[in-house]
């Protein structure tokens, strides 16, 4: 059998901290960086230099010496550890922890730091160094808290340790905490949903609270000048083309970067990228996904185990539910639509919605959801502003063409659906979810199956939507396209254009139908995401769809 990878004295102070958090970070491998985690390491800076044991020139005591980042490790506990400060003084060491925040109010230590603290101390007494008391030192009042070695305390450590290895190899995480205040600023908070899992699962007696904040702190990048790269300068991204710089950005500020066509990604930027955590994707010139890379991939193995051995009634479900929402969105669209005044185009669209609630088979499903698709499709060309003014044939009311679109707005929906698919994709691959194995879509050879199940519902809410206001509002020009015999393709100024829309739509706030408060779309595809991952673990009873009034 192989040995117990050690905990780390972080991880046991996490777990006195929640034990959900623990097991999101410690079990299933989610990583998450935060505006809190950045102050954190920059309080640290001073310190997280490994020069081991640093003798000053001058000493005035032979046994006196400070050590920065002393590294710990005992097999018999299977613990490590990384000491801040370690200071010896007539032959008796204390290590001091660095810590962002401020103590109690009662100005004694928080129980996570302390027993973090313990286990540095413990470390060091299986060191055979004399060591009875350590420190905590908390930047926001500049003040050190002395924190005693008792057997009392150790025995607690060793115990909290045990429970630290229970916990770790359960499939499932314990159940969220129910209206705390650690939740507000925790790193696990848009992988935890504590408020939204209690919510599904009847634990909630109080409504979610808006834990997140109303805008995201950072935004995509594309980037789609043929020959531009990539780089890093000086803690920014830098786009340039022939030695000229094409813009610049912060590096803090990328959610995420694009890299459509023959663009040049440096391995610097890379790294960059992938230390803070943002996802990697390149495309195709006309927006096809090719690639994409995702370094905050969950390292949850039950997940995905969870993902492939789900019962057909589970994943027929899911299904079911998905198709239901997905056409209830579309009949939405449509009753918002001033140009359409059809009331019994939506009442058919109603009654496919509740048709697929209760399809008996997977074949039926299709085609309820096939019927609808044609009724709503009818719906929307009828929608379009009749003037004329995009090129080429005009959209047929029996759908959409593709592979190649023959018209415009079929263009304008295939790159739509592929920016979308991009960012489906990228919310399933951080939470570790296989977005190739699907429950309503079929597996097949190149086919994201999952990611098209997910994204069903949002192509009327994101997708079609961007593509109304582009052609009613008259942005969609007859410059945005270029007409070939065989199709119609996207320009490059049309593409800017396009992706511009895209993305002010995602930033778009709507009250969530099931949570009630406000969020993002770019958020809510995060959320039915992390609700589709709990549903295969067993935290909530069901899927629910994201549905809009």
């Amino acid at each position: 059998m192989d040995a117990p990878l050690p905990l780390g004295a972080r991880a046991v102070g996490d777990l006195r901290f929640c034990g959900r958090m623990f097991h999101l970070q410690y079990a299933e491998g989610y990583r998450l960086d935060t505006e809190e985690m950045r102050l954190g390491r920059h309080v640290h800076s001073s310190v997280d230099i490994p020069t081991g044991q640093e003798r000053p020139a001058h000493r005035i005591k032979p046994t006196s010496w400070k050590a920065r980042s002393l590294a710990l490790s005992s097999a018999k506990l299977g613990l490590t550890a990384t000491c801040d400060v370690v200071e010896a003084v007539d032959g008796s060491v204390r290590p001091v922890e660095f810590r962002r925040g401020a103590p109690q109010r009662d100005g004694t230590p928080w129980p996570d730091h302390q027993v973090q603290l313990m286990a540095q101390i413990v470390l060091l007494r299986l060191q055979d160094y004399r060591c009875t008391e350590g420190y905590l030192w908390y930047a926001s009042v500049r003040q050190r808290v002395r924190v005693p070695w008792t057997p009392e305390a150790e025995a607690e450590l060793r115990r909290t340790i045990f429970e630290a290895r229970k916990l770790v190899g359960q499939a499932k995480p314990p159940p969220p905490l129910q209206h705390s205040q650690k939740c507000a600023l925790c790193a696990m908070l848009p992988i935890c949903m504590p408020d939204e899992i209690n919510e599904l699962t009847d634990r909630n007696t109080e409504e979610p609270r808006r834990l997140l904040p109303r805008a995201p702190a950072r935004d995509p990048v594309y980037i789609a000048e043929p020959g531009a790269t990539v780089g890093i300068r000086s803690d920014r991204l830098v786009v340039s083309k022939n030695q000229h710089t094409l813009m610049t950005v912060r590096l803090r500020d990328v959610l995420h970067l694009v890299a459509a066509g023959p663009v040049t990604v440096t391995s610097q930027a890379v790294h960059a990228l992938a230390d803070q955590g943002s996802p990697l994707v390149w495309t195709s010139t006309h927006g096809g996904l090719k690639v994409v890379g995702v370094p905050t991939l969950g390292k949850h193995v039950e997940l995905r185990r969870r993902q492939f051995t789900a019962s057909p009634g589970q994943m027929f479900d899911i299904a079911r539910r998905i198709v239901a929402g997905k056409i209830r969105n579309c009949r939405t669209l449509l009753r918002r639509n001033p140009h359409l005044d059809d009331q019994d185009l939506l009442d058919r669209l109603d009654a496919e919605a509740a048709r697929a609630q209760r399809a008996p088979t997977l074949t039926t499903l299709r085609g309820i959801e096939g019927a609808a698709a044609r009724t709503y499709f009818a719906g929307f060309a009828r929608s379009l502003r009749s003037d004329h003014r995009l090129p080429g044939p005009s959209f047929q009311v029996s759908g959409r063409t593709r592979r190649p679109p023959e018209d415009a707005v079929s263009c304008l929906l295939s790159f739509l659906y592929g920016l979308l698919v991009k960012d489906v994709m990228t919310a399933c691959y951080a939470l570790g979810l296989d977005p190739y194995w699907g429950c309503y879509h079929q597996p097949r050879r190149g086919r994201p199956a999952l990611v098209l199940d997910l994204a069903e519902e949002f192509r009327p809410l994101v997708a079609d939507s961007t593509a109304f206001t582009l052609i009613n509002n008259r942005q969609a020009r007859p410059a945005t396209f270029h007409v070939h015999p065989v199709s119609v393709a996207l320009t490059k100024t049309g593409r800017g254009e396009v992706i511009g829309a895209y993305e002010r739509r995602l930033a778009t706030e709507i009250r969530h139908p099931v949570f009630g408060y406000q969020v993002t779309y770019r958020r809510a595809i995060e959320i039915q995401a992390r609700l589709f991952a709990a549903c295969l673990m067993g935290e909530i009873p069901h899927y629910t769809a994201f549905t809009s009034r």
